[in-house]
């Protein structure tokens, strides 16, 4: 009887993982295709920009790139209006600079 009991049990995990896994496959693969048509959708100039800013970001020291993991997490928890006020003061300071 123990046999069968675990038997009974090693199916039921196997049925549940493959429930779990049949239904998360489909939502990362659709994350994952968004993701390409995302990248697909840029234009030349702004690939060769991802490029570049991802170059810098593998070139800098450890302490540097924690510093900005926590730079950008407390940006992450700003509220909305705060967050689209740095943004376009930001946008508007480099436009300001590329027009000098």
């Amino acid at each position: 009887m123990h046999g069968r009991a675990r038997r009974k049990r090693k199916m039921k995990t196997r049925i549940v993982l493959a429930l779990a896994f049949g239904l998360l496959l489909p939502q990362l693969a659709a994350r994952a295709m968004g993701a390409d048509d995302r990248w697909r959708n840029l234009s030349p100039k702004e690939k060769d920009r991802v490029q570049r800013n991802y170059d810098r970001w593998k070139g800098l020291p450890p302490q540097d790139k924690e510093h900005l993991r926590e730079k950008w997490n407390q940006y992450q928890r700003l509220p909305k209006d705060q967050q689209d006020r740095l943004r376009q003061r930001y946008n508007d300071q480099r436009r300001d600079r590329r027009e000098d």
